[in-house]
């Protein structure tokens, strides 16, 4: 992902979906801080935020625009980070040991190493003896 992916110009859909969204994240959020966990007074000023944003944003797309964008612009570092993070650990955590273990077995798929019984690596290939096998590739 790119600063340029970050949606600076969103169509009404989009601010729709990003409105419905924070209505129901932010009035989960308060029940959560309500009942879970007994915090009444975050509870209320989340649900105020759930139920000025969100309704405006589903009636009106347009005046939730630069709440959307800045949320973007927000979340956009995080996202980047964490995908990093996850394909770092991806490789560095399996495919780099896969390798290594590969590597220790001896293992050559592509045969990469030069054969040390012959002098080159050319290998011939068969001719097809039948023209319809070219329409049978596979």
């Amino acid at each position: 992902m790119q600063w340029s992916d970050v949606a600076r110009k969103p169509n009404d859909r989009m601010l729709r979906q990003f409105a419905g969204l924070w209505l129901g994240f932010f009035l989960a959020l308060a029940a959560w801080q309500g009942w879970g966990r007994e915090h009444r007074g975050w509870a209320a000023v989340l649900t105020a935020l759930a139920l000025t944003i969100g309704p405006l944003g589903l009636l009106w797309p347009r005046l939730v625009r630069p709440v959307f964008v800045t949320w973007m612009v927000l979340a956009f570092p995080v996202g980047w980070l964490v995908s990093h993070l996850v394909l770092a650990l991806l490789f560095y955590g399996m495919f780099t040991p896969v390798g290594w273990f590969f590597r220790l077995i001896g293992r050559d798929t592509l045969a990469l190493r030069r054969p040390t019984d012959r002098e080159s690596y050319w290998e011939i290939k068969p001719q097809a003896t039948d023209a319809r096998r070219y329409f049978r590739q596979f």
